[in-house]
């Protein structure tokens, strides 16, 4: 008999960069945090394409990548530095999981979802695209022979970094917009919060990132304009950290104290702190956002569950 569930899965992968003479380190963590988590959402695609319940979905490889680092979420973020000989070597290793049931759920909802499957599948090309240029210009850095070549390409690496992170933001936004706002009917604005919180910070990074407005509008047609007393109450809890698979207890009373929600939203689910996702982690870390679990509910992740014995290289 074909199992009805699978296993939660925890992964293991790691990214590394190894550093030149015209490397900054904050450059150097943040394209191995990114070869970091490019392994481990293949590892986690590469599992998913093996089980029965997802293939079920009859989706695509690139669709199974598309919505599934939204879902991935991150347990432990290490950075560790060593010499091979004379060059510094940037790594960073990643502890993250997944729960299939939660995949096949949410991949159902999003596919849906008109906009967000349209928005998140331009966003998962246009990531692509930058991961290519940023190979150029890591090649363009180290062949640079003046001074104003190594500014001029060392500015556009960041700018391709930033563009990366705020694509990621808005990825896990629109992630949120359709997992996690049903589950705090009838306020949705505790889900709305989380989700305009994570715009605010792609703002930040990428203030002309064009994806950002489009989702903004979708929101304001659905739901309309939001109150003007954000930013949301629960980022006066504590943020969870990399390191927290639980969230600290204080965190879900503080989210159903609002005058703009009504009464009865205390009695429906509780939110609770979640650890980061993929596309929230990137150093140097923006300042953390609590976020509420998706409208899929199951069991207890089992004890039992097994890391995967592959582990992600990327060098430079």
């Amino acid at each position: 008999m074909e199992p009805t569930t699978a296993e939660m899965r925890t992964v293991t992968a790691d990214g590394e960069y190894r550093m030149g003479p015209r490397d900054t380190r904050e450059d150097a963590v943040r394209l191995a945090t990114e070869a970091a988590k490019r392994h481990a959402l293949e590892q986690v695609a590469t599992y998913l394409e093996s089980v029965t319940m997802v293939t079920n979905l009859d989706i695509t490889s690139d669709e199974i990548r598309t919505y599934t680092a939204g879902l991935i979420l991150v347990l432990d973020q290490q950075i560790s530095t060593r010499l091979d000989g004379d060059t510094v070597v940037i790594r960073v290793d990643l502890t993250a999981q997944v729960d299939p049931d939660d995949v096949v759920q949410a991949i159902a909802t999003l596919r849906q979802n008109e906009d967000a499957r349209h928005e998140l599948a331009a966003l998962k090309a246009e990531v692509d695209q930058l991961h290519q240029q940023l190979e150029a210009a890591n090649q363009a850095l180290t062949s640079a022979t003046t001074p104003d070549q190594v500014q001029s390409v060392s500015q556009q690496r960041q700018h391709l970094l930033n563009e990366l992170q705020a694509n990621g933001l808005v990825s896990q936004a629109w992630t949120d917009w359709v997992l996690v706002t049903p589950v705090v009917n009838p306020s949705p604005w505790t889900g709305l919060g989380q989700v305009q919180g994570l715009l605010v910070q792609a703002g930040s990074v990428n203030p002309r990132n064009p994806h950002i407005p489009i989702i903004q509008r979708v929101i304001t047609t659905r739901v309309g304009a939001p109150p003007p007393t954000s930013p949301p109450s629960s980022a006066s809890s504590p943020p969870p950290t990399l390191q927290q698979i639980r969230p600290a207890p204080p965190s879900p009373p503080a989210a159903t104290s609002p005058r703009s929600r009504p009464p009865q939203f205390a009695q429906t689910r509780s939110p609770r702190s979640l650890p980061p996702t993929l596309h929230q982690i990137h150093p140097p870390p923006p300042r953390p956002l609590p976020r509420t679990p998706f409208m899929l509910s199951h069991q207890a992740p089992s004890t039992n569950s097994q890391p995967s014995s592959g582990r992600g290289r990327h060098r430079r």
